[in-house]
């Protein structure tokens, strides 16, 4: 009876602290929900792209937002593109991909002609922040939509929409790259208003800026400006014309990637428009005959991945040999 009486109560004593372990356990698993849903990550669905009609009127309704969808169609396979509107006739273009170029949701706004400085102003106070976080929502990110967009917010208090027309506001985590292009309020310049809000994977983002280059080429042409196509870093220093301007493609690597502390004389007098510092870096371009001192347009290609052989994509100003790449490309 006696050793009965042992088994029954190590038995008894096993329960409660496998029950206390799981408690235990429990406990652990709702702080740590607690705490992401405090920084802005909740536990979302899945949705799988491209986004489909009845997936998006859904999440509109559930987030109680005032947009509705009037029209739906898709260019390519894998693709949906969703002509959206709000109660103020705000007009926003939803396109989501996934497939063998990658996976993407890119929002495009566009404002009514008679879209009131009070209005602009409502709708990036109250707007913004629903957008970022709906947008996330939709992509399942990893993104922290409360971190970034106070990071946004930040990055726009170090700017002024009438001296600089544009913003380009970039995050990267991990493989996931967010951007956001801002342009001066029409009706009124002294505010912002949203041009385009993209999430994207890194194989997008790649496939995003190789599909640029044609437009590139093409406004080249147009404004009668030069491409030298295939030049060497060495042989940049020897270009000699009367040409204000000339397009160069370089093959090539970039390193010693530097955020600019302040704007430089240079460069700010040889553009035609106000740049911020904030949209550019500082690298050397190199290859097997040498390096040169660039300046690079924003981007959220980390140093990694510039430190490989890609085709550059650059503006030369030949007064003042001063080297601007607009973008980047793998080499194929």
């Amino acid at each position: 009876m006696e050793c009965i009486n042992k088994i029954y109560f190590v038995t008894i004593i096993k329960v409660f602290i496998t029950g206390v372990v799981i408690l235990a356990i429990l406990g652990i698993i709702t702080i740590f929900i607690n705490i992401n849903k405090n920084n802005g990550i909740e536990e979302t669905t899945t949705y799988e792209f491209p986004l489909q009609r009845d997936v998006i009127e859904q999440v509109i309704d559930e987030e109680q937002l005032t947009w509705r969808i009037e029209d739906e169609q898709s260019f390519i396979e894998d693709q949906s593109v969703f002509s959206c509107r709000n109660n103020d006739d705000v007009f926003c273009s939803l396109n989501t991909y996934c497939g063998d170029k990658g996976r993407f949701i890119i929002l495009q706004f566009y404002f009514p002609q008679d879209y009131t400085s009070e209005q602009i102003q409502q709708f990036n106070q109250k707007d913004w922040l629903n957008i970022l976080e709906v947008t996330c929502k939709f992509y399942c990110s990893s993104i922290d939509t409360n971190k970034a967009y106070k990071e946004f917010l930040s990055y726009l208090e170090r700017r002024d929409s009438v001296k600089h027309e544009y913003g380009y506001f970039t995050k990267r985590i991990n493989d996931t790259h967010l951007t956001v292009n801002l342009s001066s309020f029409r009706n009124d310049i002294s505010h912002y208003q949203l041009s385009a809000l993209r999430i994207m994977n890194n194989k997008a983002y790649e496939n995003m800026a190789a599909s640029r280059v044609d437009g590139w080429k093409s406004y080249s042409v147009s404004r009668g400006i030069r491409i030298i196509d295939d030049i060497n870093v060495l042989d940049i220093r020897e270009i000699e014309t009367e040409e204000q301007l000339v397009r160069l493609i370089v093959k090539g690597y970039l390193k010693d990637m530097k955020k600019l502390k302040k704007m430089p004389k240079n460069l700010q007098e040889a553009l035609t428009y106000h740049p911020h510092k904030d949209d550019y870096f500082t690298a050397k371009l190199t290859d097997d005959t040498g390096s040169i001192d660039v300046f690079l347009i924003k981007t959220s290609l980390n140093s990694s991945e510039l430190g490989h052989n890609r085709n550059h994509y650059i503006d030369y100003y030949v007064k003042d040999k001063l080297i601007i790449i607009n973008f980047s490309t793998l080499n194929e």
